[in-house]
């Protein structure tokens, strides 16, 4: 009776305790929330088991009100006061913190929370794990020193079982500092408010995932490597064990809905390989997922037992019947289509309100058609990795961009980027859904690519490798990346032996201002969001729903019509708003989609469909040479119209220079501006007609003396003659006429990017 009163009286203090924690907390105001905030309270945050592929059933978890406080750096104070409260998992400058604060590297972040055990932990290994913390942590438990990270994206531990005293009631503290891009370390699109900008969010200091306790026997299994071979129907594991492993053996069991389909028990340290009976392959549209039990058994004793999971699929690339490299999933072409994800949230920024967010925005994109995420400079909690896994989305993650200071003569000294991504993928191997490895992204912090990518394709042989996402491509990888920005998207003109394939890693970004939904406003309510790096490129920001549908219709014709010329996959820019970026398909706060989820689902429908090869009416001239009017200064006014001056010559496409970079040039050309005019002749009128541009640069494109459209293609240095085509709208449509008809076209290079002269231009029917 004794001891049932004296656990209800604890229960009561730790209740009451628990309310005084709760009135000590509160959002801070001032920017949009997502929905799920609302429902954020000290006593739920974050509560899931944080590592699905290593489960075991005892754990403490230590996420809610931290004590903290911001000192200067390295003060030599020692009494601190630790006046405020923080909510853990939540970075110091997120508003669900409770803090909202921006911290420099001048300053030290600093935590404490106090803990008990049950009393059956007692003789185990005490494991404390740390998902993310950014930056450097030092930590302190009952006040003895344990040691020290950095790295603001992986997750470390320390075992703290000999630093426990004997009190009921422990103490862990943590001393954190984070420079932000004012350091060396891999920080992704994190900017202190100085260098903060439209491409650039708001840093992520101190503590942003789960904090728990984990207990283990003195012998324990550590970690497991999986490797799947569908092409034999096998499953390897590679086990990495704690202890003395002498004498024991492990014990590995596969299950299909909780039936057992296939065991094995060996020593300790081996390569295992499971077969599989008829195995069940992981893919989008059937993401199923094995079951693992590893029981570590010795003298008839089970030491350990974790549960884990696996998906049998395979990436790799072959050949399509026309020759382009494709990428191929379990053997079979697959066509990729998904977002840029940039993982910020307006109310926790790197970290959701809670794992229902994290899973509500890989289940919107199942619902709108897309099948891939790249998940951009950021490593996300590996429940969303899960939640991909479970719901089928292919997965191509980016490492962490490094900062300007990366030293490029790291041979011998690993820098912080290359020690962090190694990390990165040991952490993220088993995880069905990640496909392909984003070394760089850009030029963003780019050094020793040649090195880093076969390092890493040796590290991970079974994943394929961008070596840079745009701009400095280096030739080496499995990927070939562009980003295009343009309303009319181009790819490489690629020899059809290429032995890279074909990518899109970045696209769209139309711009559609919700208001109501925005992270910066103006006292009146209006938008201070830039919109100018849009209007370059001839997109701009739409005003409505129905503009939004009709430039997109536009761009996602095009893009269809690309997959003919070996493009496999493309990346929309982006999931959601983030801060003054407003081209997501969805706002900042995820609470309005931009166009009605089964809208979008239909337009991407579109992309995975088989392709039109058409007919040329107007041949390239690479394929069968064309004889064109031109000239290399403005013929007179009314040239679009009347082709009939001298001051016209008639010359044979392709123009340009040769060189090593393009195809086959028939009339020499080496301006920054060609005029071109000629006939073709219609004998029905076709229910499609696309036109196909080889260049780099800008043409305005005329039908019988009227404007038509604009191709924009995006240059960036990049020296490669690019292919576009694209379908004439219904409006250009009825310029065209039974008989002869005229296309007229103005080509200029813009300022940016190095001209490459080459020019080809075709029109099909379908």
């Amino acid at each position: 009776m004794k001891d049932r009163i004296k656990v209800i009286f604890r229960l009561l203090l730790l209740l009451q305790y628990s309310f005084i924690q709760a009135q000590n907390w509160a959002p801070v105001p001032g920017q949009i929330m997502t929905k799920w905030a609302n429902d954020v309270t000290p006593e739920n945050v974050w509560k899931e088991y944080p590592r699905p592929q290593l489960v075991r059933r005892d754990w403490l978890n230590l996420n809610g009100l931290w004590d903290f406080e911001i000192t200067e750096l390295d003060t030599n104070k020692i009494a601190i006061n630790y006046a405020r409260k923080i909510l853990v998992p939540f970075c110091v400058e997120s508003a669900l913190s409770g803090i909202k604060e921006t911290i420099t590297g001048k300053q030290q972040m600093r935590y404490r929370r106090f803990f008990s055990i049950p009393s059956h932990w007692n003789q185990k290994h005490l494991i404390l794990h740390f998902e993310a913390v950014d930056y450097e942590t030092k930590v302190w438990v009952d006040g003895k020193y344990v040691g020290i990270h950095k790295g603001g994206y992986d997750h470390f531990q320390f075992d703290i079982a000999g630093f426990l005293n004997k009190d009921e009631k422990h103490e862990i503290k943590l001393v954190v500092w984070d420079p932000t891009n004012e350091g060396s370390q891999p920080i992704g699109k994190q900017a202190l408010p100085a260098i903060r900008n439209r491409t650039k969010y708001t840093a992520t200091s101190g503590i942003w995932q789960t904090v728990w306790l984990e207990p283990t026997n003195e012998v324990a299994i550590e970690s497991i490597k999986i490797i799947p071979n569908i092409d034999n129907g096998t499953i390897s594991l590679q086990t990495n064990m704690m202890g003395a492993t002498q004498g024991a053996a492990i014990k590995i069991q596969a299950f299909d809905h909780g039936k057992e389909v296939a065991n094995i028990m060996t020593s300790v340290g081996d390569l295992i390989t499971l077969q599989l009976n008829q195995p069940k392959l992981w893919s989008p549209s059937t993401p199923f997922l094995y079951d693992l039990k590893l029981s570590l058994i010795k003298d008839g004793k089970v030491l350990d037992e974790v549960s884990s999971y696996f998906g049998m699929r395979k990436i790799s690339m072959g050949r399509d019947q026309e020759g382009y490299m494709r990428i191929l999933l379990n053997n079979e072409i697959i066509y990729q289509l998904g977002p840029l994800d940039q993982g910020y949230w307006p109310d926790g920024i790197l970290t959701p309100a809670s794992d229902q967010a994290l899973r509500y925005d890989i289940a919107y994109l199942k619902k709108i058609g897309a099948n891939m995420d790249r998940m951009h400079m950021k490593v996300q909690p590996e429940r969303w990795y899960y939640h991909c896994d479970q719901l089928g989305i292919l997965v191509w993650q980016d490492m962490v961009s490094p900062t300007k200071f990366i030293d490029t003569k790291s041979n011998l000294n690993p820098s912080d980027f290359e020690l962090e991504h190694n990390i990165t993928v040991d952490q993220l191997y088993n995880h069905p859904s990640i496909i392909q490895w984003v070394l760089f992204n850009e030029s963003w912090g780019q050094y020793d690519t040649e090195r880093l990518t076969a390092a890493l394709k040796e590290k991970d042989p079974t994943r394929l490798v961008i070596n840079a996402s745009g701009w400095h491509d280096k030739k080496v990888g499995d990927i070939r990346d562009f980003h295009d920005y343009t309303i009319h998207p181009a790819i490489a003109l690629v020899n059809k032996n290429d032995d890279r394939a074909m990518v899109l890693g970045e696209t769209g970004g139309i711009d559609l201002l919700i208001p109501g939904h925005l992270w910066t406003t103006d006292l009146k309510g209006g938008t201070k969001i830039k919109t100018d790096w849009n209007i370059d490129f001839k997109k701009g920001i739409v005003k409505s729903a129905d503009e939004l549908i009709e430039k997109y219709k536009i761009l996602f014709d095009d893009l269809f019509q690309l997959k003919k010329y070996g493009l496999n996959a493309l990346v929309y820019t982006q999931i959601s708003d983030v801060e003054d970026e407003i081209s997501g398909w969805m706002t900042y706060d995820r609470k309005v989609s931009k166009l009605p989820e089964a809208t979008f689902a239909a337009l991407h429908e579109q992309f995975f469909k088989p392709t039109l090869t058409g007919k040329y009416i107007l041949p390239l001239s690479m394929n069968e040479p064309q004889q064109w009017n031109y000239s290399f200064t403005i013929p007179y006014n009314d040239w679009i119209k009347n082709v009939t001056s001298a001051n016209f010559k008639l010359g044979t496409a392709p123009f340009g220079i040769d060189n090593k970079n393009t195809p086959k040039v028939n009339t020499p050309w080496n301006s920054n501006i060609l005029f071109l005019n000629k006939e073709f002749t219609l004998t029905t009128l076709p229910s499609k007609l696309s036109l196909v541009a080889c260049n780099t640069g800008m043409t305005d494109v005329y039908i019988n003396g009227e404007y038509v459209m604009q191709f924009n293609n995006f240059l960036k240095n990049d020296p490669e003659v690019k292919i576009s085509e694209t379908l004439l709208t219904d409006k250009a449509m009825k310029l065209l006429k039974v008989g002869v008809n005229q296309i007229s076209l103005k080509f200029n290079f813009p300022t940016v990017g190095t001209p490459v002269y080459y020019y080809d231009f075709g029109i099909k029917e379908y």
